[in-house]
């Protein structure tokens, strides 16, 4: 029986996909019940609410409830909205939210929030927030926020907040806020807030809070930094390691084994 109505819908499915092009809903080459934009769906609707299903979207326009992609046309795809459940091999969009699962990964032009799941890859163009989990990597082009955890790579372009755990690395051209960790590389090309956790090699431009890694490079260090090599152009803190490096000390201090600290002046 359920042999018979995946079969069932796979053949409605694929003659949705090759209906003519000639559209007298004005809603893509698809058909719906009860109605063209509204109820289940088959083919690739412009507009739907309820449950669509359809090989890839194309020129998509607007989509409320569970949306079933099987495959993906990005280029093709790119300034829809999705409200809903999005299910796929690689669910894309212009913008996805509350709940995006894709086997393989889960991409959109714009935003990304919610809970999002993928086996491989989550990447946008603009804003990821929310719980997000990928095998590989979790990448936005804009502000990455929220619980994210991936297997090699975390980054926001812009910002990376919240709790951010990465397999290999993790960065952001900006600014990174709260809890992050990774098991070999972390960069902050501005403003680091929080706590920062690598076994291998950290550098930021600006760092406030707790800093623990093998080797920290750091411009300007606020707080406390852990590692076996600590080096700081400005230290407003201690530096706890084997060698500790803090140029804006006096000359005899600049150098320290174990232990270094600098109390003056902290920077904002």
């Amino acid at each position: 029986m359920k042999k018979l109505v995946l079969s069932a819908a796979l053949i409605l499915l694929i003659a949705a996909q090759s209906l003519s092009a000639q559209d007298s809903s004005g809603n893509g080459k698809s058909f719906g019940i009860p109605s063209s934009k509204y109820g289940i769906g088959f083919g690739n609707s412009y507009e739907f609410t309820g449950i669509r299903f359809n090989l890839a979207d194309e020129d998509t326009k607007e989509l409320n409830g569970i949306n079933f992609t099987l495959w993906f046309k990005f280029a093709k795809n790119m300034e829809s909205e999705v409200n809903g459940i999005s299910l796929g091999i690689i669910p894309t969009g212009g913008s996805m939210h509350p709940v995006n699962i894709g086997v393989l990964g889960v991409g959109t032009h714009h935003n990304i929030y919610g809970l999002n799941l993928a086996g491989v890859v989550i990447g946008s163009g603009g804003n990821i927030g929310g719980l997000s989990i990928g095998g590989l990597l979790v990448m936005a082009d804009s502000h990455l926020s929220g619980l994210i955890i991936s297997g090699i790579g975390v980054g926001g372009m812009k910002s990376t907040n919240g709790i951010a755990i990465s397999g290999i690395a993790l960065g952001s051209e900006g600014n990174i806020n709260g809890l992050a960790v990774s098991s070999s590389y972390m960069e902050c090309g501005q403003n680091f807030r929080g706590i920062g956790a690598t076994a291998g090699y950290l550098e930021a431009k600006n760092f406030y809070g707790i800093a623990a890694a093998g080797y920290s490079t750091i411009n300007q260090m606020n707080g406390l930094s852990i590692a076996l090599f600590n080096n700081a152009q400005e230290l407003h803190g201690v530096q706890v390691g084997i060698l500790n490096h803090a140029e804006n000390n006096s000359s005899w201090t600049k150098w320290l084994p174990f232990i270094n600290m600098n109390f003056s002046g902290a920077g904002n």
